[in-house]
């Protein structure tokens, strides 16, 4: 027979299991699962983005924050967009932990529930299944002229103006 303290300890092992899958799981639904960009990719990235200082940078699904701790350090205002609370709260301290809080922050937001409209530069780690009606959301928001930037998955019809390394510029025509 089960005793009073295991039934309790399973429960709060139950409700921490939960809690994980609803934070880590829910972006395999809704966007993209948390996957920490390398070195070498965030170099790439900011190679094709030529980044500027009156760049205002936004970071969509920002995970754990290093691409927006390297936009800020190119000079960028840099703004994420993360809908995991335990990775808002670990970009956060990361961004603090590098003194770029003046130029970095992020949010715990949805990406479909995002306005565009204010950035000329976004960086992104999509899937494949979200691709289509993203494009369609950031050609809609977007000003003339901004940059998109997106690590390993092309948009299904905006052609890119570069590639390096699995990363892909997009530029905003018209």
């Amino acid at each position: 027979m089960i005793s009073q303290m295991e039934l309790t300890l399973y429960l709060v092992l139950l409700v921490i299991f939960g809690t994980f899958v609803v934070a880590f799981g829910r972006p395999f639904f809704r966007g993209a699962p948390y996957a920490p960009t390398d070195i070498r990719t965030i170099t790439a990235m900011m190679n094709v983005a030529k980044v500027i200082p009156s760049d205002r940078a936004c970071d969509i699904g920002s995970g754990d924050g290093r691409l927006l701790i390297a936009l800020a350090k190119k000079g960028a205002h840099a703004e994420g967009f993360e809908i995991n609370p335990f990775l808002v709260l670990w970009s956060r301290m990361k961004i603090k932990k590098e003194h770029v809080e003046d130029k970095a922050s992020v949010s715990r937001q949805n990406l479909w529930k995002a306005d565009f409209r204010p950035y000329t530069l976004v960086t992104l780690f999509g899937v494949f299944y979200i691709m289509r009606d993203l494009e369609k959301k950031l050609l809609q928001e977007l000003p003339v002229g901004a940059r998109v930037v997106s690590n390993s998955f092309a948009f299904p019809n905006w052609q890119p103006t570069a590639k390096e390394n699995g990363v892909y510029l997009y530029i905003k025509t018209a």
